[in-house]
C-alpha cells in the first residue's frame, strides 16, 4: 500500500467541504464539523494501515455521493 502524501490528504479534506456545499437534506455546518473531526481523529493513527482505511473510506464516501446525502 502506497504511502498517503500530505497535499493528497489536504486535496480529499478540501474535496470533501467543496462536496458538502451542495447538501439539501443534511446541516452543512454539522456535516462541515463532522469531517473536521474524523481528519482530527485520523491524524492520530499511528498504524500504516489504519491511516489508509480512513482515507479510503473518505475517498468511498466522496464517490459515493456523500454515502447518499446528496
Amino acid at each position: 500500500m502506497g504511502c498517503w502524501s500530505r497535499s493528497a490528504v489536504l486535496e480529499l479534506y478540501r474535496a470533501l467541504l467543496r462536496a458538502g456545499r451542495h447538501l439539501q437534506y443534511t446541516d452543512r455546518d454539522y456535516y462541515r464539523q463532522a469531517v473536521a473531526c474524523e481528519f482530527r481523529h485520523s491524524r492520530a493513527l499511528t498504524v500504516p494501515k489504519d491511516k489508509e482505511d480512513a482515507l479510503k473510506r473518505g475517498q468511498y464516501f466522496l464517490s459515493s455521493r456523500l454515502g447518499g446525502l446528496m
